[in-house]
């Protein structure tokens, strides 16, 4: 009887492992080259890679939606998701984000034209009656998002902004991270040039405010395994396999 129950004990054992199951967090992100790619639906990139190795160090399993830059915010906001990368910090986002106490990345938001065209912005109000390609959602900075004078035209994503550039629909583009839309430019087999830099400013990790004080703390802790993350070059080696 003895080894019988033994032998059950073990059995029972050799099972746990796969019935304890790590908490998931479910995240909502958008595209952005080479930082988030989404094809053939397998997602890949430097955020991806970098948002699963903290999970990983704290215990957590990452759900990793792919969406709409507007919808993943509208996710966030409404506790549909727990987190969203990478936003940047603004009033109304302060509303239902907490935000990772390290940044994940620092953005370098310009103006954009394709190489030869000649033309050079050197301040804001020199985009007036200009045509510039945004993406719905997206922030570029206060001065930029406040201004009028220009025509915008409200894109999806970074890749509908650069295949419109590229077809010279309209000849602007506003990226909110430089390196992304260079290398979708590359990708799509055209040159792009910075005409104008709009500002640099971090993005973050955001946690759902819809959690309370589990959001918090989450925003807490993966900001603390960030900061290790660059101090132990991390960062650094993953950006070295995709630029």
């Amino acid at each position: 009887m003895k080894k019988l129950i033994a032998a059950f004990v073990l059995f029972i054992l050799s099972f746990l492992p796969a019935m304890v199951q790590a908490e998931k967090i479910v995240f909502a992100t958008a595209t952005q080259s080479p930082y988030i790619i989404s094809e053939n639906g397998q997602v890949t990139g430097i955020d991806i890679d970098v948002v699963c190795e903290i999970c990983k160090r704290l215990g957590f399993e990452p759900e990793i939606q792919v969406l709409p830059w507007a919808r993943a915010l509208s996710y966030a906001e409404n506790g549909t998701c727990d987190a969203i990368f990478t936003p940047r910090r603004n009033e109304e986002r302060e509303k239902f984000l907490y935000y990772s106490s390290e940044p994940l990345r620092i953005e370098r938001t310009v103006i954009l034209a394709l190489k030869g065209t000649g033309l050079k912005i050197n301040k804001l109000k020199e985009l007036k009656d200009k045509t510039v390609g945004v993406v719905r959602g997206y922030t570029y900075g206060k001065e930029f998002d406040n201004y009028n004078d220009v025509k915008k035209v409200v894109c999806d994503d970074d890749e509908q902004e650069v295949t419109i550039l590229a077809k010279e629909r309209i000849p602007l583009i506003a990226g909110a991270e430089e390196g992304s839309i260079r290398y979708l430019c590359k990708k799509a087999g055209v040159e792009s040039e910075s005409v104008y830099v709009l500002g640099e400013e971090p993005a973050y990790i955001g946690f759902s405010k819809k959690l309370g004080e589990k959001g918090k703390t989450l925003a807490d802790k993966f900001g603390e395994v960030l900061r290790k993350l660059k101090e132990e070059g991390f960062m650094k080696n993953l950006e070295s396999r995709y630029f």
